[in-house]
């Protein structure tokens, strides 16, 4: 019987040891959340806006490894018929268990009904997302 339970111990300690070697692979990386829009401020702002207004397209960006982590941060606002309007990012690097909440710039001049698409890659030229993609629509009048 104590075999059995020094058996026991030994693998339970093993399992627990080998759970922390193995470092997280591809969407569970990085965590993206809370997609809006917000002013110069960095204050919400409601996703119905008038043409020529100015807003940031933002979204909660946090690193859930236990090491440092760069990204890209890909907003690209398309129109009613799936026809990009713009596409931009910016690089950043987060800290372990760090969140950033990086904001693109983006207004237009025609009214209508826009999908902001976010995405969250490890760079663009290897374009590995660390993260699902969001998106939310926005209403211009």
């Amino acid at each position: 019987m104590l075999k059995k339970a020094t058996f026991f111990v030994i693998i339970l300690l093993v399992l627990v040891h080998v759970q922390g070697v193995f470092a997280l692979e591809g969407t569970q990386r990085a965590e993206l959340k809370n997609a809006r829009l917000v002013n110069s401020f960095g204050e919400a702002v409601s996703q119905n806006i008038n043409t020529n207004q100015q807003v940031q397209v933002s979204a909660d960006v946090t690193n859930r490894q236990d090491t440092p982590q760069t990204f890209v941060y890909i907003v690209q606002v398309v129109n009613h018929n799936k026809v990009s309007q713009k596409i931009t990012w910016i690089s950043a690097s987060l800290n372990p268990h760090q969140t950033l909440s990086p904001a693109i710039s983006w207004s237009t001049e025609k009214p209508g009904t826009y999908t902001a698409e976010i995405y969250v890659w490890d760079s663009i030229k290897d374009a590995v997302a660390l993260t699902p993609s969001l998106e939310f629509k926005i209403t211009v009048s």
